[in-house]
């Protein structure tokens, strides 16, 4: 402004000419959702940015379907704990109908699938030119990422349900076979087997050389990755399909007791627990319990429960800061990326929350029983329903307001240690609408 009022006095501007415009800042690289939670830490969630709008349907595809030795019912689309992996233009769906398939991410245009012998539950991991996919007929499969061709296959002695975690030239995952294994990545070859560690149905994490995760047999395992000896085991006291998040000094693990639980990285010591609302610490329960794994942002865990919430808890201390009503139990677990929690419940509705105050954003129904977990990548959300179909979701425009109340409960709840039993929250009365406001003094 001041080079045009001189101008307009002058005719002419002297000195120093005017500086080039800067140039536009370049779009960070998009970093590939390339297992379950992201990587073997288990600790990136994917990508934004997010548009303003409401959740709508950018494509679908109808699965086929399939009966297993277990199931005498037909499985389509993605069951528990179903997350897609995502790179490039491509997206990759375990199927429960026994494919995994690999789209064209844009329009959903199918590139190759791969059929198994039963249904596909874990996360397929990309590692380079390779994709590592498990699921209930006991094999983990390596394919050919460019058309889905098999490489080579491991036979266990039961299901797989986690994700692999690839680390160089290894990977690492335990079964439903109540064994731990790590095996050679080029060929498949065995490296070694920890053998009845108990039934692993969550993925193992990695972090600084050690290997995390919780089992079926009530316990918490701490093994050095490079030769499988236990450095330290907890007792989480109930059965657990959660994948341990490890972040600050603390291991986070939560079990079909329905209660979150907060141990110590270096020793197992338990630190806190949180008991949700109805559940009882070591007693399992199908409509209480915890199937969810948890996730940290931003100082806070974010995990849904079969009680129908989903949680916001201190990481530190494990107090409730804020929880939101879902329509029906929650079993995926709850990426955050760019402040949003996104998430299904087995009513067959997607739910995105704000991460701060839990105040609904948008919320979309896209099948009978949403159980598996979103995968997030360049701010659009990819998830299957169980029985039916598999999505990517984005942020159209025409958003409307969101009706009063649908938003998340406030509480000074907080956790307690191992020998004392924490209050429940006061019950109070939901009314039917998802995601109902209930405040707390």
């Amino acid at each position: 402004m001041t080079s045009i009022a001189l101008a307009g006095c002058t005719g002419v501007t002297k000195g120093e000419p005017d500086p080039k415009p800067a140039p536009p800042v370049p779009k960070p690289p998009t970093v590939a959702v390339a297992t379950w939670l992201g990587n073997p830490a288990r600790d990136y969630y994917g990508n934004g940015p997010w548009n303003e709008g409401e959740l709508e349907v950018v494509w679908k595809f109808k699965t086929s379907s399939t009966s297993g030795r277990l199931h005498k019912d037909p499985w389509g689309g993605t069951s528990w704990p179903g997350q897609p992996s995502v790179e490039g233009d491509r997206v990759y769906f375990p199927s429960a109908d026994g494919n995994t398939y690999a789209f064209n991410r844009a329009d959903g245009t199918p590139v190759w699938k791969f059929k198994a012998k039963d249904s596909f539950k874990a996360t397929p991991t990309i590692v380079g030119e390779k994709i590592i996919a498990s699921g209930l007929d006991h094999h983990v499969y390596c394919l050919n990422k460019k058309d889905g061709s098999l490489i080579w296959d491991f036979e266990t002695e039961f299901e797989v349900d986690g994700s692999v975690a690839v680390i160089g030239e290894r990977l690492y995952f335990g079964g439903e076979d109540r064994n731990f294994y790590c095996l050679n990545l080029s060929d498949g070859k065995l490296i070694y087997k920890i053998a009845g560690v108990g039934s692993v149905e969550g993925s193992v994490t990695h972090k600084d050389g050690r290997i995390y995760f919780s089992t079926e047999n009530f316990d918490l395992y701490c093994l050095n990755a490079e030769d499988g000896k236990i450095i330290w085991k907890a007792r989480i006291g109930a059965d657990s399909d959660s994948t341990p998040a490890v972040v600050n000094g603390l291991v986070f693990t939560a079990a079909e007791d329905g209660v979150v639980r907060a141990f110590k990285e270096e020793t197992g010591e338990l630190v806190w627990n949180y008991v949700t609302e109805g559940a009882h610490l070591g007693r399992g329960s199908e409509t209480m319990g915890i199937w969810a794994s948890p996730v940290f942002y931003k100082g806070k865990i974010y995990i849904g429960a079969g009680n129908g919430y989903l949680h916001c808890l201190t990481a530190d201390k494990g107090e409730l800061v804020w929880r939101y009503k879902a329509r029906a139990a929650i079993w995926g677990t709850s990426p955050v990326v760019d402040d949003r929690v996104v998430f299904g419940d087995k009513a067959g509705w997607v739910h995105m929350v704000s991460a701060d105050n839990g105040k609904q954003i948008s919320e979309i129904k896209i099948g009978d029983n949403v159980n598996s977990t979103p995968a997030i990548y360049d701010g659009r959300v990819y998830i299957g329903a169980f029985n039916g179909d598999l999505y990517c979701l984005g942020l159209g425009k025409g958003r409307q307001e969101a009706a009063a109340g649908q938003n998340a409960e406030g509480s000074k709840q907080k956790a307690v240690g191992r020998k004392k039993k924490r209050r429940a929250l006061p019950k109070q009365a939901v009314p039917p609408a998802s995601g109902t406001l209930l405040l707390q003094d």
